[in-house]
């Protein structure tokens, strides 16, 4: 190793050391950092905690004089009669139903027996515990705490003795908070996502169950801590803190969560940048430290190269040295000496002619051997100068001609190994062109090799691709053994590894059966990766739909949306209702299907046909209908089928396929798709083919026996934007409604393609003496709760929907929450005035302030709703949704007073 290479590696390991340790010291310093932020952190949060959960108690605390200054519900705690305790309860309860901090309360003996609850229910296990409550009267105070209630909700609970006039205890009364508020509050300070769990780490209540998902089950509630999470791109800020209850035991934890991804990306960047920066300097340099030793050593290089020239005999290299009286000159003086050395030993005769008769015996060997790789007549002329040149060589000294003779061997050398080397140069490019052919012969073999395994990997890949397919579409039949109502049976022969086809059915519910099939334009991977989505978004749309129809029309639409490579499906799509063989269909594009009647009649359903799936968004698809007779065979196909052809180009064609279908005689589905493949397969023989060959086969061999029972209605969800049966209105947000029962089943012609008519509309509902209701909270958050409680009452009192006590319970928390909000620039309290209306046809609602005039239907903000949620600005979206969910808003202010009005029109469909 060169002298300069060692002294770069010294300095390089020295200033790597150097910033190794810096580094160690900036990593050291940044955990005592992180450490002191989360000591800080967990302290702060867990204050904020306690202080809350504190002004619950007290809250709670506020109520109990009403429960000590009941002596009558007292006495009657005393004598253990719980319809005594009930009676006294009266008023308190009364008092206590208007105070918001109170969720529940029940009164309990002293052996732990439940003599009073709030809820009604006195078979339901007290929330104390016995032991607990002789624990709370021998100290004769109250206990507060959180626990877990029956439904595994955090509650917060003030327990406390009652006394009775003697001065003896009686039993004991709890009071009951609910959690959501201190909730809500801690996530409004402190800006993150708060969730109670238990000691398993599974929520009980939080603020965004959806996050939730990402630390579900893998959070330990045992110890506080701060922990940064890492989920995809994105990081979590995750603060726990286990919940303590009345006696010193660990019940779950508190969890609050902060999306850190900003503040994560950048320390990142301030890290990566210091790195650089670090590394920048190092490379800056020992690249100027490099530069200055290779200067500073290439006169001693120089040096070094004029021995190594002297050690070799070469006296023409010689050392240019600018200065004398340094290191580097006292070398050269050195090198000069060996130099003149050498010029004086070569002109010493006698180790010339040493010399040179070593060189020729050399040289006599190294032709005799060169020349046996001569061809005969060039090996014979060399060996011939061979002789003439030893004969020169053994001359005595002195001889005449001796310098002469001399001049002439060499010239013999030349020419014999001219000659030699001529034919050397002539066989070693023979030699050469050989080798060339051989190496190309290699190589591309090589590359025919390295060809074939990767068609080796490929078909290796397919075939599983192939086997992955098939073993996703239902292989196992009779698929459903226990029902006698119908036969069912389908099979795939994909044209390449991986087929475009599918072919799919599934139980609706116990009275409808819904099959599908479908052929992917193209062939091979992107066909089948097109059929996997529209075959998976069928089978989840179907059950959601309320008809054919209309599931085809929302499988269209998003496949439509995202559909780069502009593919497309042909489908047929049908339900059958197994207790009168009726059958719903909708057909994309897909050939007809046929029916095999009774007597070899084969029809063929071609009135309901629309455009494939993928080509065009927000496309109309018509549902039709037939019927089916007991034997009746359905016979679904692809165009694989139709379109086979023979050595001769010929189509087996539809005709065909009907003719064939008429022929059969066992109708069971197995053996009807076997013989339909096998008369196709002989009609092609040896012909490749050229498309994937699906069918699906299915025969009606009796009605339900419970068709005539009364069952349940089915629930359904209307999807957005899509027209349901019957003259139902629109959706605008997807909404959970039951369907209609069935009406029994009329008479109807056996026709192909019959439109099932729509159901006669309902007549229209009449006005009423309207029902009025008036609700008076204060400016508090907490005041919603029980205006949500009764608006669910005077909805449900008049038989209306809870999807619009829902939306109209969304709408008060979005303004009422804004007026309390912005409204008021004291704390003093305010009342705020709600009023209800109904008169059959019309709901409606009235909220009357005296805060600040401001009308949220003008001048709030419109939303884009075509922007990401993270990069929608925030403002107007829950005005937005009051105005989506109610028919007509208005706002108005008069005499310093703000009234905001909503109305929505009461359809049939809705009540």
């Amino acid at each position: 190793m060169l002298l300069r290479t060692r002294v770069t590696l010294i300095v390089t390991l020295t200033y790597t050391l150097l910033v190794g340790g810096l580094t160690f010291a900036g990593l050291k310093s940044e955990e005592l950092a992180d450490e002191r932020y989360a000591t800080a952190t967990l302290n702060g949060q867990q204050i904020f905690w306690d202080k809350l959960v504190e002004n619950t108690v007290q809250r709670l605390d506020a109520a109990t004089p009403s429960l000590v200054s009941n002596h009558e519900m007292i006495n009657a705690a005393g004598r253990r009669s719980p319809s005594q305790v009930r009676e006294a309860m009266a008023p308190t309860a009364e008092f206590l139903s208007r105070r918001a901090a109170v969720a529940h309360y029940e009164i309990a003996g002293l052996d732990g027996e439940l003599l009073y609850s709030s809820r009604g229910a006195l078979l339901d296990a007290p929330l104390v515990d016995s032991g607990t409550s002789r624990a709370i009267i021998e100290s004769g105070k109250p206990r507060t705490g959180i626990m877990q209630n029956s439904d595994k909700r955090f509650i917060v609970v003030l327990t406390l003795p009652l006394i009775g006039a003697d001065g003896v205890p009686v039993g004991v009364a709890t009071l009951v908070s609910d959690l959501k508020p201190p909730i809500a509050e801690f996530k409004a300070s402190t800006g993150a996502d708060v969730y109670l769990v238990d000691r398993g780490g599974h929520m009980t209540d939080g603020t965004d169950a959806q996050l939730w998902q990402i630390f579900e089950g893998k959070l330990s509630v045992r110890k506080s801590r701060l922990d940064t999470w890492h989920d995809n791109s994105k990081f979590y800020s995750v603060v726990v803190f286990p919940l303590i209850d009345g006696q010193s035991r660990v019940i779950g934890a508190l969890v609050s969560v902060r999306d850190s991804t900003e503040t994560q990306a950048r320390q990142y960047q301030i890290r990566i940048v210091s790195i650089g920066a670090v590394a920048g300097f190092l490379v800056l340099v020992l690249a100027v430290f490099s530069v200055y030793l290779r200067r500073s050593f290439d006169p001693l290089d120089q040096a070094i190269t004029v021995l190594n020239a002297l050690s070799r005999g070469d006296t023409s290299v010689t050392l240019d040295v600018q200065n004398d009286n340094d290191e580097i000159g006292r070398i050269a003086s050195t090198v000069g000496v060996f130099r003149e050395n050498a010029i004086k030993l070569d002109l010493l005769e006698e180790r010339r002619e040493r010399q040179r008769r070593r060189q020729e015996l050399f040289i006599r060997l190294q032709m005799l051997k060169l020349s046996e790789m001569l061809e005969q007549e060039a090996r014979e002329a060399v060996l011939e100068d061979l002789k003439q040149i030893e004969a020169l060589s053994n001359r005595e000294p002195g001889q005449s001609g001796e310098s002469d003779g001399g001049k002439g061997e060499l010239e013999v050398l030349a020419v014999a190994f001219q000659t030699m080397s001529s034919r050397i140069r002539e066989q070693h490019e023979r030699l050469e062109t050989l080798i060339a052919e051989r190496t190309r012969d290699v190589e591309i073999l090589r590359e025919a090799l390295r060809t074939r395994d990767q068609l080796a990997v490929l078909r290796q890949e397919l075939d599983f691709a192939r086997e992955l397919q098939l073993s996703s579409l239902p292989q196992v039949f009779p698929p459903f053994p226990d029902r006698h109502e119908f036969q069912i049976h389908a099979s795939m022969v994909p044209a390449k590894e991986v087929g475009g086809d599918f072919y799919d059915f599934f139980l609706i519910d116990h009275h409808h059966l819904g099959f599908v099939i479908g052929d992917a334009s193209g062939k091979g991977v992107p066909a089948a990766m097109f059929i996997a989505i529209t075959r998976s978004l069928v089978k989840a749309v179907a059950p959601l739909s309320s008809s054919p129809g209309e599931c085809l029309a929302f499988v269209n639409t998003m496949l439509s949306r995202d559909n780069p490579q502009t593919l497309f499906a042909t489908c047929f799509y049908g339900v059958l209702d197994t207790r009168t063989g009726e059958v719903a269909f909708c057909n994309a594009g897909h050939p007809p299907p046929l029916i095999l009647r009774g007597g070899g009649v084969v029809d063929a359903i071609r009135d309901v046909s629309g455009v494939a799936l993928g080509v065009m968004e927000d496309l109309d698809y018509e549902t039709g209908s037939f019927m089916l007779q007991v034997g009746d065979v359905v016979h679904l196909y692809t165009d694989g089928v139709t379109e086979a052809q023979n050595s001769a180009d010929e189509l087996y064609d539809e005709p065909r396929l009907i003719t064939h279908l008429g022929e059969i005689t066992e109708t069971h589905p197995e053996a009807v798709i076997a013989d339909v493949l096998k008369s196709v397969e002989d009609f092609v023989r040896t012909a490749p083919q050229f498309d994937d060959i699906t069918m699906l086969t299915l025969r009606f061999d009796q009605a339900s026996n419970d068709g005539d029972t009364v069952t349940e209605p089915q629930r359904r969800l209307m999807l957005t934007g899509f027209k349901g049966t019957g003259d139902a209105e629109i959706a605008s947000v997807a909404e959970v409604q039951p369907a209609p029962a069935p009406p029994p089943p009329a008479p109807v012609a056996v026709l192909k393609g019959i439109i099932r008519p729509p159901m006669p509309k309902p007549p229209p509902r009449q006005r009423m003496e309207p029902d009025h209701l008036s609700v008076t909270i204060t400016n508090d958050v907490a005041e919603l709760e029980r205006l949500a409680n009764q608006v669910d009452a005077f909805v449900e009192k008049h038989g209306l929907p809870e999807k619009l006590s829902f939306n109209l319970n969304v709408c008060l928390d979005e303004l009422i929450t804004n007026i309390i909000s912005y409204g008021y620039g004291d704390d003093a309290p305010h009342d705020i005035v709600v009023k209800f209306s109904y008169d059959g046809v019309e709901f409606m609602t009235e909220i009357e302030d005296d805060a600040k005039e401001y009308d949220p239907f003008t001048e709030a903000p419109e939303p884009d709703l075509e922007l990401d949620v993270d990069d929608r600005p925030i403002g107007g979206l829950g005005v937005f949704l009051v105005k989506e969910f109610m028919d007509t808003t208005d706002y108005r202010h008069e005499a310093g007073r703000n009234t905001t009005t909503l109305r929505k029109t009461i359809g049939e469909q809705e009540s």
